[in-house]
């Protein structure tokens, strides 16, 4: 295969649902991984034989050292790892047992994505474009954190640590960056009284959209003098 293909973790919804069918659009082959082939993923998969849906559970090591080996085995080369899954709840949620939502944060935000890199770093570094790109979706909170997800921040700005030190240990012949959202798209439990709150301390006061962030990751993988760079779409809630 000769087309540059693009593996997204968390594929099944939101931005990596969007991300899926961008690139599809682009040309490009994606390596979907989600927790369970259902829903517009796995209808997509019927249609476009572009797209390779792989199951995999990022809270099982065997699961992933499988999809590693699965990957290694049915590909060549490697363009792009978009680390998009994760798990954003508050800390209260889950006070009878904290422990067991730390681990789980810990294991699909960090454990979950330096595996990742370092299993097929090998077909990384075999890209078919100028450099093959990594990108770690991190948070704003990650440099500002949310007590109330204390857990949650603190694991990614460990995704935002590995991301410095992958860029270190690929560079030149892959580029690795961040990018933290702020406001994109809320989710279905977020209250109007919610949203209205977090606009209001937003200097740019409207959803970015998924289409936002699609078009900093596009930005990224266009520049090829870019790595170790953290990029935020938050419409400015960051400063506020």
């Amino acid at each position: 295969m000769t087309k540059p293909i693009a593996l997204i973790t968390g594929a099944g919804r939101r931005l990596g649902l969007h991300m899926t069918r961008s690139l599809l659009n682009q040309g490009w082959h994606v390596v979907a991984l989600t927790r369970s082939r259902i829903g517009e993923l796995a209808a997509l998969a019927e249609t476009d034989v572009a797209l390779d849906v792989v199951t995999c559970n990022a809270l099982n090591d065997e699961s992933v050292e499988q999809t590693i080996s699965l990957i290694k085995q049915r590909y060549d080369h490697l363009d792009f790892i978009l680390h998009n899954a994760s798990i954003y709840e508050k800390d209260s949620k889950h006070a009878s047992h904290l422990g067991q939502f730390y681990d789980d944060l810990y294991k699909v935000h960090m454990k979950f994505p330096a595996l990742l890199n370092y299993g097929l770093k090998s077909l990384l570094t075999n890209s078919v474009r100028p450099t093959a790109n990594v990108i770690h979706v991190t948070d704003i909170y990650a440099a500002n954190p949310n007590a109330e997800y204390a857990l949650y921040c603190s694991t990614k700005a460990g995704l935002e640590n590995l991301m410095l030190s992958f860029a270190k240990q690929l560079a030149p012949h892959v580029r690795v960056n961040a990018i933290q959202p702020g406001p994109i798209k809320f989710l279905p439990e977020h209250s109007s009284a919610e949203q209205q709150q977090v606009l209001s301390e937003t200097l740019l006061p409207v959803e970015g959209g998924f289409e936002a962030l699609q078009k900093a990751i596009e930005s990224i993988l266009d520049n090829e003098y870019m790595t170790a760079a953290v990029i935020r779409v938050d419409g400015g809630r960051s400063v506020t």
